[in-house]
């Protein structure tokens, strides 16, 4: 069994579960520390620390950006940083506010050409809590909590009309660079560290270079690349990281994340992070 589970969304992003619903399942399922890293947005990340401390769980701030360069995309988890640090909080804003531009413009689509009925984008909105990254995920609670779509499951076509099709790609806000995002997140104090990089640890040198200091080396969706991921933390002397993300019981998805997954890292790595004790 992992320590720590530093990898995970809420319902502040694409997650099912609230902040406070996640410690209580991580506790139960043997985590000792756990991270929130919404995407784009440390909205939860209060309400995350706060159940953390009453149930005896170690917890940090997290945040999973998204990035660009060398050809790559990136996604970068911030982790243990400055919660006040304005740089942190102007990208956050940032992002969110191009998210919820991107879902809005999809959602008004699907409205107007009949895939979705009976709600508006003020139904949504007040759907919402403060501070979350609105995308897909909290449409379609919204549409399951007025029962237009089933309560359990949903369909991948409908899905599909509304965010995959030509247009409503088009609508997709530009990714910020990940050289940027990786010096505001260090700038904050926090870890940055590359998320699940399948296949993209031929990348890492470069990344290393622009301040990138930790790397996931146990996530479901890894495969063979945990072997890399690992050599590169030993060869850059890089943090570890690692999380469920999507996965296992702690991301309440169905289909094929609906496996068993309990990823994470050791208390020994934990701690070596925590303390910075690389730096």
């Amino acid at each position: 069994m992992k320590f720590a589970n530093l990898h995970l969304h809420s319902i502040y992003s694409d997650g099912q579960f609230t902040p406070s619903q996640l410690i209580l399942i991580g506790k139960c399922l043997g985590y000792k520390a756990m991270a929130l890293t919404d995407h784009e947005t440390h909205g939860g990340v209060n309400l995350f620390l706060a159940a953390a401390k009453e149930e005896g769980i170690d917890a940090i701030p997290g945040i999973e950006f998204y990035g660009n360069d060398f050809g790559g995309h990136f996604h970068i988890c911030a982790l243990d940083f400055d919660m006040n640090d304005p740089g942190i909080n102007r990208l956050v804003k940032q992002r969110c506010d191009a998210y919820i531009e991107y879902t809005r413009k999809c959602f008004e689509r699907a409205l107007r050409l009949g895939y979705i009925h009976d709600v508006t984008w003020n139904d949504v909105l007040d759907y919402c809590e403060d501070g979350m990254w609105i995308c897909v995920d909290q449409v379609w609670n919204l549409l399951k909590k007025k029962k237009i779509i089933p309560q359990h499951g949903e369909s991948p076509e409908l899905r599909a009309k509304v965010y995959r099709e030509p247009e409503p790609r088009s609508f997709y806000p530009e990714i910020p660079s990940a050289v940027e995002v990786i010096k505001i997140i260090r700038a904050a104090g926090g870890i940055a560290a590359l998320a699940h990089p399948y296949r993209q640890t031929h990348y890492v040198p470069k990344l290393v270079e622009e301040g990138l200091n930790g790397i996931e080396i146990s996530h479901p969706h890894v495969f063979e690349d945990a072997r890399l991921a690992v050599e590169a933390a030993d060869t850059y002397k890089l943090y570890r990281s690692g999380g469920t993300d999507h996965t296992g019981a702690l991301s309440g998805c169905n289909g094929v994340n609906a496996v068993h997954a309990l990823h994470g890292i050791t208390e020994e790595e934990y701690f070596i992070m925590k303390e910075r004790r690389l730096d």
